[in-house]
């Protein structure tokens, strides 16, 4: 039964990349690797042979069910066990991603304090060997870790909320190259958002999203009219207030965590 003892983690959200490195990088001799891109991914599966990928699906470029892909048309990576993790959970879309030769699924948002033990499951599921066991200790390091971090993305949503209200300005003149930019960054918050425990926050970051991929798939006059800019604009003030909501209930927990 192969054991593991590495892992290489995928995912273009910074944030979500340190959450997972704290969470299983706590496992007793788990080795965690990250990737930003599904290109650079490959890269390393080639270069550190890991025992296990942990892999997003969604990533600009090579997502995740192509990355998969062309890892299984190409040895020697071709047989390395992958797990997706993706907030897309309904059964069609577990199944899809299961026929592409993934072992297992696990749901977006995820908690922090069970990310390895649900990793265990699945390696244990498909007949693999233990995966390592949790560190002594490793719950309370991991919470605080994730305290320091939700600090972190709640200081850089903030300005990511500026660069927001700046596209969506530039997109009400005309120049709509900006969206797709727009349309990643409300992605990225809206997934971190979930994960690090606020829901309107993700809520609001999600509407953009959503309303920016209706604009794009929409006639030219829709997406550069006025009433688009004036839409977005409104999205990014209700963003804006959630994050100081969340910067105002952060406070105490970060006050409990450096206790």
């Amino acid at each position: 039964m192969k054991q593991c003892h590495s892992v290489l983690y995928v995912d273009d959200d910074p944030d979500i990349c340190e959450v997972v490195r704290a969470s299983l990088g706590l496992m007793a001799g788990l080795n965690v690797f990250i990737a930003g891109s599904g290109e650079t991914a490959i890269d390393l599966a080639y270069a550190l042979r890991p025992d296990l990928i942990l892999m997003d699906v969604m990533m600009p470029g090579l997502d995740g069910p192509s990355t998969l892909k062309f890892m299984r048309e190409s040895p020697p990576i071709d047989a390395i066990p992958v797990i997706f993790l993706t907030a897309k959970v309904l059964p069609a879309e577990i199944a899809h991603l299961l026929e592409l030769g993934a072992i297992g699924v696990i749901g977006k948002p995820f908690d922090p304090m069970t990310l390895g033990d649900q990793l265990l499951t699945v390696w244990r599921s498909v007949g693999l060997a233990d995966a390592g066991t949790p560190a002594r200790g490793a719950q309370a390091a991991v919470k605080q870790q994730v305290s320091s971090l939700t600090g972190d993305f709640l200081r850089r949503t903030r300005g990511d909320v500026i660069r927001l209200t700046e596209m969506f300005e530039r997109a009400g003149t005309g120049d709509t190259t900006v969206l797709k930019g727009a349309e990643r960054l409300a992605h990225s918050i809206h997934g971190a958002g979930a994960m690090f425990g606020f829901p309107q926050l993700s809520a609001a970051a999600g509407a953009i999203e959503q309303m920016i991929g209706e604009f794009l798939s929409g006639p030219a006059p829709q997406r550069t009219g006025g009433s688009a800019k004036v839409h977005l604009l409104h999205c990014a003030e209700k963003l804006a207030r959630e994050v100081q909501m969340a910067s105002v209930k952060d406070v105490p927990l970060q006050e409990s965590a450096g206790r």
